[in-house]
């Protein structure tokens, strides 16, 4: 095969592979985006190793029929017979003249290829060359930055790190050189911080930590560094810097969903000190081998996301990560290995040139090679075969473009996660989680049983262990732990326990945890256990059932929401009406409308303001006007103006019940 050839042939499997990932991101869309960030992983991976596997197990794909019709019609076209000459003007034997099969390369042809190698390969090295002096200026910069030592920069970092579960914290620096934090460092982890840090607040530590110890947890410098690796070597092809975009994007989102889902900071606030610290920069950007923590050009979608409460904020597991890798890779290394089958050499019709056209019989490409008057070398590739190829690259192209659909995609990860399952079914519990169990039922200390109980979250084979504890131990803050480790376990069993802790637990903290943990449940979630905590004593636990409410498909708004806009709480009539937001129960517009003329907190007013503007009730415009809140009295003059209420995802309040082993 031509090395033009197989250079179109790579290039098309690059580009197969990423409208794949194109494809299945899109179907991916309302998923977290620490799933989406896996496919463009995997995939910029993947086009590493094309070439590689390419060449060493080649998948042959024959797309054409066995003997192509041109060649039969030039056989069809050739003499039926030759005349015999006379004996007096018979000369000595004529044999075929001698054709090369390969027309030789010319001087020019031969230019242009070395030509386009050394232009691929220059860029290549500059772009490699960028990113190694990237790595210098970030190792200048670490190297003269000032390490952060006082307790107000390590408590909150060592508690981050705690919560993420890194087993060392990164170094922690400070740089006048710099305006944006970022992390840096794939062997030892730094987060370098801008000397305007020491004028931030407490809780904007807390958050920017939390973001970088993020990114360190998550491993995205690895994934960041690759990125710049692969568009180094597909420089010329568009679609592999925008996969390089969009893995940065990703990236940044699913640090964002830690923060908010692990951190207890509200998405508001947030997205506030994100807006400060980027319009207060200047000079925008870091070094090349370097995460910023924002980018302006970048900045709006995120913000967006952030601000959206429908977006899913939890991050893949362990097996759903690996189970999507898998499938991914078998899939993009398939594609990678296809490569066209080589067709043997038609069959050569040899012309006699005395005997008429019945005497003629067609030979096998051995024979026929071994017959010619020239010798001919076997491995030579024929004009015919070269043609041939070249169809058979463009038809591969198209056949595994239209093959490669999201339906393959599910098909592949569905069938691992299956043989993933079977494999564990078989297992007994790790050692590990057997040695946690054995502390979680015997040890006397229950701060040790807390401790173990967190130990055992996102554990399937812990989950037996999590529910016995969560029904009989005797200690209240190893059932909240308990309750909090099976959040998220999608199981009948664990939504059926937290159910009946939310109904009889003694504790309204484990009350509170368990209603927090049926708003993971999804399907599961017993919608009648947590309508009944709405009459609980305890106020958190009022709210964190109305939170669990509002994350199920509900058609209709429970009476006793619409009750709790009249709570002596502010946080509970906050979430009801948080709650009557999203459901858009038009019933209920009266009663929001009531509360709002009533209401005196400003945040709790803002969401019931929401709830009737995207329900469409206009009569709420004229008592908005006179609203001392600024942003509502705006509102109410974009919907005077018949634009709606606009992207206005405010107030979503997030229950935090986050227990620590201490």
């Amino acid at each position: 095969m031509s090395a033009t050839v197989t250079l179109v042939i790579w290039l098309a499997k690059a580009t197969v592979l990423l409208m794949l990932a194109l494809g299945v991101t899109l179907g991916l869309r309302r998923a977290p985006a620490g799933a989406r960030y896996i496919v463009w992983l995997a995939t910029l991976a993947t086009l590493l190793l094309v070439p590689a596997v390419s060449e060493l197990s080649p998948l042959p794909l024959r797309i054409l029929p066995s003997e192509p019709a041109i060649l039969a019609n030039v056989a069809q076209q050739q003499p039926a017979s030759v005349p015999a000459a006379s004996p007096q003007t018979r000369g000595p034997a004529t044999s075929l003249p001698s054709t090369p099969d390969v027309a030789p390369v010319s001087r020019t042809q031969l230019s242009a290829t070395t030509t386009l190698i050394l232009v691929w390969g220059s860029i290549g090295a500059l772009l490699l060359g960028w990113l190694l002096l990237g790595a210098l200026a970030v190792r200048r910069i670490v190297k003269r930055a000032r390490i952060l030592n006082d307790e107000s920069w390590l408590g909150p970092m060592y508690d981050v790190a705690d919560r993420l579960d890194l087993d060392h914290a990164p170094r922690l620096v400070m740089s006048p050189v710099i305006e944006m934090p970022f992390a840096c460092g794939i062997l030892r982890p730094t987060i370098v911080l801008p000397t305007s840090a020491e004028q931030w607040s407490d809780e904007r530590r807390r958050v920017v930590l939390f973001h970088e110890l993020a990114h360190i947890r998550r491993r995205d410098l690895i994934g960041h560094t690759l990125g710049r690796i692969v568009c180094a070597f597909y420089w010329f092809h568009p679609m592999v810097w925008s996969a390089a975009k969009h893995l940065r994007a990703e990236s940044e989102r699913a640090c964002d969903d830690l923060v908010l889902a692990c951190a207890g900071a509200r998405a508001s606030d947030y997205a506030n000190h994100l807006l400060e610290i980027v319009t207060t920069v200047r000079v925008q950007g870091a070094p090349a081998t370097a995460l910023p923590m924002a980018n302006k050009r970048e900045f709006e979608g995120r913000m967006l996301a952030i601000l959206d409460p429908a977006v899913k904020r939890a991050t893949p597991s362990r097996a759903q990560t690996l189970v999507l890798t898998l499938g991914l890779g078998a899939l993009s290394l398939t594609i990678a290995a296809i490569a066209p089958a080589r067709r043997a050499a038609p069959p050569i019709h040899e012309p006699s040139i005395t005997a008429p056209p019945t005497a003629s019989r067609a030979l096998t490409p051995d024979a026929a090679v071994a017959q010619l008057p020239v010798k001919i070398d076997k491995r030579d590739t024929t004009k015919a075969s070269l043609i041939t190829e070249m169809h058979t690259a463009t038809a591969t192209t198209s056949a595994t473009i239209s093959a490669t659909t999201t339906e393959t995609v599910t098909s592949s990860i569905n069938s691992a996660f299956k043989a993933l399952q079977r494999q564990k079914s078989q297992q007994g519990p790790p050692p590990d989680t057997a040695l946690l169990g054995r502390i979680l039922r015997t040890d006397k200390d229950a701060d040790v049983r807390k401790a173990a109980a967190w130990a055992l979250q996102g554990r399937r084979d812990g989950v037996p262990l999590l529910l016995e504890r969560l029904r009989v131990d005797d200690d209240d803050s190893v059932r909240e732990m308990s309750a909090w480790a099976l959040a998220g376990m999608g199981s009948a069993d664990v939504a059926a326990a937290l159910a009946d802790a939310l109904k009889r637990d003694k504790s309204e903290e484990v009350r509170a945890t368990s209603a927090w943990g049926l708003g993971h449940m999804g399907g599961r979630t017993d919608v009648a256990a947590l309508e009944g905590a709405l009459g609980d004593a305890s106020p958190d636990v009022r709210e964190r059932a109305l939170w669990a409410l509002g994350q199920q498909e509900l058609h209709a708004a429970p009476a006793r929401v619409v009750a709790l806009l009249k709570d002596d709480k502010e946080q509970v009539r906050l979430m009801a009406a948080w709650v009557l937001g999203r459901v858009l129960d038009k019933t209920t517009i009266p009663a929001l409308r009531e509360a709002f003329t009533t209401e005196r907190d400003t945040e709790t007013m803002e969401a019931e303001f929401r709830a009737l503007a995207f329900m469409g009730d206009r009569s709420i415009i004229e008592p908005a006007l006179k609203s001392e809140k600024a942003e509502i009295r705006a509102r109410a003059v974009q919907m005077l103006g018949g634009r709606g209420p606009g992207v206005w995802p405010w107030p979503w309040p997030w229950p935090d019940p986050r227990p620590e082993p201490q």
